[in-house]
């Protein structure tokens, strides 16, 4: 296993070489997801990981987890999710319209192992014999974005397995504690204190999106509009850096819109520069992406077309000793203690540590 400094993305960021799936042992694996806490972007170049295999070893490090699940099953008390599925699959009117589009897509748009059960989601520009796209973010640009953004309890990991037509694309990182460490005392203190508020717009992370997965995007990225979150925030791995999520990111809490605009305007500034971007044109396909979704945004460049890749969302759990807190003002923090229990109950998660 060879680790290298990946160009750009500030002081983080690693690829690593030489890795056999069929060999590595799960004390290699942690080893693996230590480093990758401490670097934000890890890619493991030309593996031999199989897609079927890809969320068992994701659940080593912590288990998977997907917002706009927890949100559809807090419409349907009592309910579990495979039961909410096949309501909507069936066209009962116990199941809003609105959710039945967004589950039909969401089921077009999984890869499932017959033999275990197990889910990735698709990102493929690829169709079905009616048009219909197999994947999330199937056309169109792919604008910086973390996901899950309007969400207080957003899923802290992503992994992206590149699986066919990866050549002529790429995935584009951006991290922030460098740019935080950088401000002046004055515009830090500025930042510590900052809360934004995100808001969903149509064709603002994915322009071009057809209405049937824009409203996919709606359901995961940010299902309700006004949501407060600070933008200053701890990383799972313990570091601090901004949650500057621009595809979703309104106003700032307490600031007219143009006084917004005009601070949003220095950060972009500042933040949105070559020496904290990285952006990995794929000259195959086995490449895996694995990245963090809290102070590190990331984008797609390039063709579409007859690209498939394998998504996993999923929590660090197993590699912390304790609780992740990520927020540091102490109203929000309180708030994502409270709604992060909800959600771990209502989505029947297990692996995770749940604050004493």
């Amino acid at each position: 296993m060879k680790v290298s400094k990946i160009p750009g993305l500030g002081r983080f960021g690693i690829f690593i070489d030489d890795v056999d799936f069929e060999h590595l042992t799960d004390e290699e694996w942690i080893e693996i997801g230590k480093l990758h806490l401490q670097n934000f972007v890890t890619i493991i170049r030309d593996c031999n990981l199989r897609w079927q295999d890809q969320p068992e070893w994701l659940m080593k490090w912590g288990d998977t987890r997907y917002g706009i699940r927890y949100n559809i099953l807090k419409k349907y008390p009592g309910k579990t999710w495979t039961e909410v599925v096949q309501l909507s699959l069936s066209g009962s009117p116990e199941i809003e319209e609105i959710d039945k589009v967004r589950l039909s897509n969401i089921a077009r748009m999984q890869e499932i192992d017959p033999n275990t059960g197990r889910h990735v989601m698709r990102v493929s520009g690829k169709t079905d014999d009616d048009g219909h796209p197999l994947g999330m973010f199937a056309e169109g640009e792919l604008l910086w974005h973390s996901n899950e953004s309007g969400t207080l309890t957003f899923t802290p990991g992503v992994a992206l397995l590149s699986g066919e037509g990866m050549v002529g694309s790429a995935t584009g990182f951006l991290t922030t504690p460098d740019y935080y460490e950088s401000v002046s005392n004055a515009f830090r203190s500025e930042l510590d204190e900052m809360v934004l508020i995100h808001s969903f717009t149509p064709g603002r992370i994915n322009p071009g999106l057809r209405l049937e997965q824009d409203e996919v995007m709606h359901a995961n990225m940010c299902p309700n509009d006004g949501v407060e979150i600070p933008i200053v925030m701890r990383s799972p791995g313990g570091i601090v850096g901004l949650h500057y999520s621009v595809n979703t990111i309104h106003s700032i809490k307490g600031m007219t819109q143009a006084e917004s605009e005009s601070v949003f305007a220095e950060i972009d500034k500042g933040l949105f520069q070559d020496k904290y971007i990285y952006d990995h044109w794929y000259k195959g396909n086995g490449d895996f992406c694995l990245f963090d979704n809290s102070i590190t945004l990331h984008r797609r460049l390039g063709e579409t077309t007859n690209r498939l890749a394998y998504r996993v969302q999923h929590d660090y759990s197993n590699l912390q000793d304790d609780f992740w807190q990520p927020y540091l003002k102490e109203e929000y923090a309180t708030r994502y203690k409270e709604e992060i229990v909800d959600f771990v109950t209502t989505a029947g998660i297990k692996d995770f540590k749940l604050p004493k």
